[in-house]
């Protein structure tokens, strides 16, 4: 073991470059967002080694598990708050369009039945009592094509 920290210890920094480069390609690989964090401290580690030369082995691993933990919690909050910044599409969930919406009952089966928007025929299902052929409901929820309807009091 004290062999394996000696050979640390005086690793060139391209060694850390290196490192670092090789993770950041497995990321590139089989994205994950897991590997890019230590292949970014690896990368930090090179310009420390190259910086600071002179630390034990034990010390350059040390720091290199430090790094990526901070790097790891660091990056994953960050891109959490990235992705809740971004503005939420409905492109390919067509159905959540539709709440809010007005819909024409054109046909009804006990709890279920068939609704049109616009000209497209989508099934439907009551929240509360079975409305009428003809008769306007709002849509309240969807799921996948399938939308859930109330009865307007109009």
């Amino acid at each position: 073991m004290a062999e394996f920290f000696n050979w640390v210890s005086e690793a060139s920094p391209w060694l850390w470059l290196a490192l670092g480069i090789l993770l950041v390609a497995v990321e590139i690989l089989a994205p994950s967002f897991v590997v890019i964090w230590p292949g970014l401290a690896a990368m930090c580690m090179a310009i420390l080694a190259w910086l600071a030369p002179g630390f034990s082995g034990q010390a350059l691993i040390a720091i290199f598990a430090g790094l990526s933990i901070v790097l790891l919690f660091g990056g994953r909050a960050l891109m959490a708050r990235v992705e809740q910044d971004e503005p939420q599409t409905t492109l390919n969930a067509r159905g959540k369009n539709m709440i809010g919406r007005e819909a024409k009952v054109l046909s009804v089966s006990g709890s279920q039945g068939k609704v049109e928007i616009d000209g497209v025929q989508w099934p439907a299902t009551w929240e509360t009592h079975a409305p009428e052929e003809g008769q306007r409901v709002t849509v309240t929820d969807a799921s996948g094509v399938s939308l859930r309807a109330i009865v307007n009091n109009s």
